[in-house]
């Protein structure tokens, strides 16, 4: 191919040229162009200056010329040679560096156990330590022989509602539910409650974000 490009440009030059002159440019994004004009401003450019074959003149009516001088083309450029002025088409290709080999990232770790629980009402929430807290559910006080105890009396029974481990599945999707949950909290919480709000938002937020469960 580089053989064939410098053959056209020798005998595309006007016969009576003593040598050819090509200019070597290379843009700010390192492309190579060859051109027999100077180069753009911006571009680096190099001159390459070659030797062109002289043409024999026109025979004309009159006893034979004498015999001229036998002139040769001048060698051709061989692979690697900078000086030339001329590269094949793979030269002129802008080179891409070998890509490197992405880092693979180690796994993150799974989500810890999350719980689902049933009160006593009846409603069902998600906990994330077994047992569930407990409570005090009031009783009703009586005094002696029927009667109604002091107003100031009071009593109750400690309760503990159902709670069940999450399969493994279904997960993801009930940490997810718990900082739905929270962020709901706190976009609706007090001035008195805000900031109890916003830390317990955050703190799901970064167990979700050092597991394997996207953040929704």
């Amino acid at each position: 191919m580089k053989h064939c490009l410098l053959l056209t440009l020798l005998l595309s030059l006007p016969a009576a040229a003593d040598e050819a002159v090509f200019f070597r440019c290379t843009d700010a994004g390192g492309n190579l162009t060859i051109q027999s004009v100077a180069c753009p401003a911006g571009s680096e450019q190099r001159i390459q200056r070659i030797s062109a074959p002289v043409r024999a003149p026109a025979v004309v009516d009159g006893p034979p010329a004498a015999p001229t001088t036998e002139h040769t083309m001048p060698p051709l450029p061989q692979a690697g040679d900078e000086d030339s002025g001329l590269l094949d088409s793979a030269s002129l290709r802008p080179q891409t560096p070998a890509a490197e080999h992405d880092e693979i990232a180690p796994p993150k770790p799974p989500l810890p156990e999350i719980y689902q629980c049933i009160a006593a009402d009846g409603g069902r929430y998600l906990h994330e330590r077994e047992p569930a807290p407990s409570r005090c559910e009031s009783l009703a006080l009586t005094g002696l022989g029927g009667s109604h105890a002091p107003s100031n009396a009071a009593s109750c029974e400690v309760v503990r509602d159902a709670c069940e481990p999450v399969a493994e599945a279904q997960r993801c999707s009930s940490w997810q539910q718990r900082f739905r949950d929270a962020r709901g909290r706190e976009r609706f919480a007090t001035p008195d409650n805000q900031a109890a709000a916003t830390a317990e938002r955050a703190r799901l937020e970064a167990v979700l974000a050092e597991s394997d469960c996207p953040v929704p």
